[in-house]
């Protein structure tokens, strides 16, 4: 029995020293995320099967490093290339007839739209969107958002049920989270638009309701997927790109949010926007 319990004993220890570096390699390549690529795993200095298989694991990571920064050169690029010929058109426009600088006008201003999307979700996939933090007042964003609204569109806009509302975020793209909701609204309304926001629990919910065909439960969570349209047989110029509530899922959750859609009370669709309220 004494020697049965010696040889478990140093049998326990060297798998334990052996299988060491592999919970390190686990414990590390658990903890790399898309925007640190650059880590690398621990290579034990043994030369065994382990040390080759950290090695392996290394030479991927740096595999996909490279292709990351490709991609990431690419959307510069490509948003910087985009950027000159669009600013072209338009000034090439301004000189033409009207009815050339009102189409010209209209698609050029869709492209520039277009392009600084695709720039900001790259950013959010790269982990580099960058976002100051300082009190921002919601309720000035969407009564803002609802007077252009009411000038642009032929819909009822409601704002009688929005209070006051404060957050510490960037304004900005606060305000681009917003303008995303209002256009949504009132791209799928029927008549009317409705803005409700409130206080609670240490939230600020903001809801944007619409009288709308509303969303099914079953494509509620694919519509905040990028180029997801729920009508694709819509011409691409009155449904617009599909970024719009993609853009807002990544900027609200880089403000540590949430956002949901549900049934509105108008009969449409309820998009809701819960931010953690700025505290004093």
């Amino acid at each position: 029995p004494v020697l049965v319990v010696l040889v478990a004993l140093v049998t326990w220890w060297v798998v334990g020293r052996a299988l060491r570096p592999v919970d390190r390699i686990r414990h590390e390549v658990d903890e790399i995320t898309v925007a640190e690529l650059d880590r690398r795993v621990p290579v034990p200095v043994s030369g065994d099967e382990i040390g080759r298989l950290a090695e392996t694991m290394n030479r991927m990571l740096a595999r996909l490093e490279d292709g990351q920064d490709r991609q990431r050169r690419f959307v510069a690029d490509a948003s910087h290339e985009l950027r000159s010929p669009v600013a072209s058109l338009r000034q090439h426009a301004e000189v033409g007839t009207p009815e050339l600088r009102e189409v010209v006008l209209a698609e050029s201003g869709r492209m520039q739209h277009l392009i600084d999307d695709l720039l900001l979700l790259a950013r959010a996939d790269e982990g580099s969107l960058r976002l100051e933090r300082r009190p921002v007042d919601v309720d000035d964003l969407v009564f803002a958002e609802a007077t252009r609204l009411r000038a642009e569109t032929a819909r009822r806009v409601d704002t009688s049920r929005v209070g006051a509302g404060r957050v510490l975020g960037d304004a900005r793209a606060l305000q681009r989270v917003v303008r995303n909701l209002g256009q949504n609204a009132a791209r799928h309304a029927a008549g009317e638009v409705s803005f409700t926001l409130s206080v609670g629990g240490g939230e600020v919910s903001l809801h944007v309701d619409d009288d709308g065909p509303g969303i099914p439960a079953a494509e509620r969570e694919p519509v905040f997927g990028r180029f997801v349209r729920l009508d694709e047989g819509r011409a691409r110029d009155a449904g617009g790109a599909g970024l719009g509530l993609a853009i807002v899922r990544e900027v609200v959750e880089a403000h540590d949010g949430a956002v949901s859609i549900g049934t509105s009370p108008l009969g449409g669709a309820r998009v809701t926007v819960a931010l953690p309220e700025a505290t004093a």
